[in-house]
């Protein structure tokens, strides 16, 4: 066996980087997707809240709804203080579009429990 140039192993080196790049990149745009499906309003409502989204219901649920809101309050610190920023102080203009969007989220989780009990009710 002879010894390849230089120039060849360069060629070779260069063919096998821009490979690796392709598959980071392939990995990098599954990746992004699969998060954008996971961080959708439903599936967070469905992770804080697996009662009202059909899940059966057992004694524990209430504490494993606490330690899913300690582990999100803990993996997201940016929640708690845009929480109270939200939740304290403000003029009364913030106040009434507090209570609006409080009032349309209460009644979109409303909306989903009813659902979901029309759909546990209904024979498959």
């Amino acid at each position: 066996m002879g010894k390849s140039s230089p120039a060849v192993d360069r060629a070779v080196r260069i063919e096998l980087l821009r490979a690796r790049a392709a598959l980071e990149r392939e990995a990098l745009v599954a990746d992004v997707s699969h998060a954008v499906g996971q961080l959708t309003p439903a599936n967070a409502l469905r992770s804080l809240m697996p009662g009202l989204m059909g899940a059966t219901r057992s004694p524990g649920a209430a504490s494993g709804l606490a330690m899913q809101a300690w582990r999100l309050w803990r993996q997201y610190p940016m929640l708690g203080s845009t929480l109270s920023a939200l939740a304290l102080g403000g003029s009364r203009k913030s106040r009434v579009v507090k209570a609006i969007v409080g009032s349309v989220v209460a009644w979109k989780a409303f909306q989903m429990w009813r659902d979901s009990q029309t759909d546990d009710a209904s024979p498959d």
